[in-house]
Formats: C-alpha cells, sequence, structure tokens
C-alpha cells in the first residue's frame, strides 16, 4: 500500500512538474496599431456588441482620405496663387 502511494505521488510531482515547465514563451500583447488617437474611442464599442477595431479602421481610412484630400486642395490653391 505504501508502494502504491508513493508511487502515486511521484507520478503526479513529475506531471505537475512537466506541466510547469518552459512551454511556449508568453503571449505577446497586441499588435499596436498606427491608428489616430482621436479614434481610439471607438473601440469601446466593442462592448455594445460592434466589432470597434474594424470601425476605427474604417474611420481612420475615411479620415487620411480626408487629409489626403485637403493636402491636395491646399496644393492646387498654393499653385494658382503662386501664378
Amino acid at each position: 500500500m505504501k508502494h502504491v502511494c508513493r508511487l502515486s505521488c511521484l507520478f503526479f510531482a513529475m506531471l505537475f512538474v512537466l506541466s510547469c515547465g518552459s512551454g511556449s514563451p508568453a503571449p505577446k500583447a497586441r499588435d499596436v496599431s498606427q491608428a489616430r488617437p482621436e479614434t481610439r474611442v471607438v473601440e469601446g464599442a466593442s462592448a455594445a456588441g460592434y466589432n470597434g477595431s474594424m470601425m476605427r479602421k474604417k474611420i481612420d481610412k475615411t479620415l487620411d482620405r480626408n487629409d489626403e484630400r485637403n493636402r491636395e486642395i491646399e496644393n492646387g490653391a498654393g499653385s494658382a496663387s503662386s501664378k
């Protein structure tokens, strides 16, 4: 009886040591997106059941297009006034 108890304790101790070994490294933090800081609040929509990260990406893309369009207009106005 003592041998069975000792063997089972040894078995569980070995199982514990092997399961707590140096397996895979700790998970890395999510990739930090290069999104705009002003749209960070939109990701809170995930709490209401929406896909907040997808919404943020779409809003960022729209704002980037708007900024690009504004730069084109400024460049056009700048070249027209210099003539």
